[in-house]
Parts: structure tokens; C-alpha cells; sequence
């Protein structure tokens, strides 16, 4: 189990207070034991928060412990944070319904399309963009120059790690070496360890690792914009809670209490949105054949 800490964020109200005085369930961290064994359950009857890997466990609960934290205290819903070792891992729970809520795109695979999760909010922000990125002082500037050559991918289920690259490379029908990393983060250290010659990540993260790394890349293909990863809910869960977590989810981005922790992870809050708002997702799922 793993918990880094996570600063509280002010509840908005007394009954907030309260909530946390009493020792609500704090977002924790819980790693599966194998792809397909048991499932430890939340603690206290928390709602199971899924969170996709784009990064390293560590680093996950780093940024949405104090999310969860503060969507706890301002709903009054305890919400537990779990994620499996891998991707697969964590689509394999998924499609097994263990999570109540996720942070995900990958539900919109034709795999998974049918479990009836649906969308309530997205990540707030710019549209996310496929960028495939080599060294700043690499030779490579275009794709087809990248032909024969080793490119790092999160992953083969990301959609703008992968789905969208993949279409690009074969409409400018290039052939790479694909690497798969595990998560954007594997992608971008292969890349700064010159393990490979360029790597697909989406642009958000990009823009966060490089400051974080104090790394400049340069970018070798940029894609069309697509919705941000969206917070889906499983049907099992109650309407009048789905509504109390949509409320407390959209009203972050404006919640004076909520300013420390979105400044501390470099988060805009969370915005409206539904399922139709990810067909083109969908769209490209489906030309690789996913």
C-alpha cells in the first residue's frame, strides 16, 4: 500500500470540518496483487477511484491524493484511489467493474465500451494533442525521417501515446521500432536516456516533464486536439451521489479553498462533459482496430 503524503485542502463548510475531525477516509493508494487476482476492498465503504497510468504509482498519488482529499471533505462521499501495476492491469479492473469511478480514456476501446460506465466531467484545459518528440539537438525533424528508427510509446492501449501516433505514422506510411514504456514517464526517460530516438506522449504531460526535468525536446509531429481524459462512473452508483460528486468536481475550478492544491499539482480543475464528447476518441480506437 502506498500513500505518499497529501496536503488537505480547507473544507468549504462546518459540516466539511467535521467530516475530516472524524478521520474521513483519506485517498489512498492500493496496487492490486496480480492482473487477475483478489481486489482489495475500500476501506470504511469508500468509492474505488481509478485512476489510468500515465505515470508511476508514486507519482499518481502524489497528484490525486489531494484531489480526492478534497472531494471527500467537499462531498461527504469517501472516495479511495487504486490503480493496478500496469495499464493492462488497470483495463482489466476496469472491465471487471471494480472501479466505481475513473480517470480514464481507454474505456472508449470497443473492448470495454459496453460496461456502461459513462462520462460526468473532464480534466479541465486546452485540448489534449498527440506530440512525438526527439532530443533538441537530434537530427530528426520530420516523420518520415524516423523511418526504421526506435520510438517510445507508453503503451499499446494509450490513445494519444499510441491510437493517434500509430494513425499518423501510417498515413506517412513509416515504419518505427515500437518501444512500450508503461507509462508516459517510461516514454520520456527512454527518450532522455537516448534509449530511443523519439517518443509519443501527450502534450499536457510533455509540458510538465520537461519543466520538471528541466529537459527541451524538440517536437517532430503535433496532432489535432482531442477532450481531455474524462472522470467516468459505473451505473451501480446511486444518481443523487453521482450528482453530489459532479457538483463537488465541477465546483473545484472556483473553489477559493480548493487554490492550493491546484496550484500545487498545475490543475485547472474539472469541466463539464459527455460521452458524445469523446466520439472522435472512439473513431480512432476503431482505425487500429481497438
Amino acid at each position: 500500500m502506498l500513500a505518499p503524503n497529501a496536503t488537505a485542502a480547507a473544507p468549504q463548510t462546518a459540516a466539511g470540518a467535521q467530516r475530516l475531525a472524524r478521520g474521513v477516509v483519506l485517498a489512498l493508494i492500493v496496487l492490486a496483487s496480480g492482473p487477475l487476482g483478489g481486489v482489495p476492498a475500500a476501506a470504511d465503504g469508500a468509492l474505488v477511484f481509478g485512476v489510468l497510468n500515465q505515470q508511476s504509482p508514486a507519482l499518481t498519488a502524489e497528484r490525486w491524493n489531494p484531489i480526492l482529499h478534497y472531494l471527500t471533505a467537499v462531498s461527504g462521499v469517501p472516495l479511495a484511489l487504486k490503480m493496478g501495476r500496469t495499464v493492462d492491469e488497470t483495463n482489466t479492473m476496469m472491465a471487471r467493474s471494480v472501479f466505481d469511478l475513473m480517470f480514464t480514456n481507454h474505456n472508449f476501446q470497443s473492448e470495454f465500451d459496453g460496461i456502461g460506465y459513462r462520462v460526468i466531467a473532464r480534466w479541465a484545459g486546452e485540448p489534449i494533442r498527440t506530440v512525438i518528440v526527439a532530443a533538441a539537438d537530434s537530427p530528426v525533424r520530420h516523420l518520415r525521417e524516423l523511418e526504421g528508427k526506435a520510438v517510445a510509446f507508453p503503451s499499446k492501449e494509450a490513445f494519444v501515446g499510441y491510437a493517434v501516433p500509430l494513425v499518423a505514422l501510417r498515413s506517412a506510411r513509416v515504419n518505427v521500432n515500437e518501444v512500450f514504456a508503461g507509462n508516459q514517464e517510461g516514454a520520456m526517460a527512454q527518450l532522455k536516456a537516448r534509449r530511443v530516438d523519439a517518443a509519443a506522449v501527450n502534450s499536457r504531460f510533455l509540458s510538465q516533464y520537461a519543466e520538471r526535468e528541466g529537459v527541451k525536446f524538440r517536437e517532430i509531429y503535433v496532432s489535432e486536439g482531442f477532450p481531455e481524459l474524462a472522470v467516468i462512473v459505473h451505473p451501480r452508483v446511486p444518481a443523487a451521489t453521482v450528482d453530489t460528486l459532479r457538483r463537488a468536481l465541477l465546483g473545484m475550478a472556483d473553489d477559493p479553498a480548493a487554490v492550493p492544491i491546484l496550484a500545487r499539482v498545475k490543475f485547472k480543475g474539472f469541466a463539464p462533459a459527455s460521452d458524445r464528447d469523446y466520439d472522435g476518441v472512439r473513431r480512432v480506437y476503431k482505425q487500429i482496430g481497438q
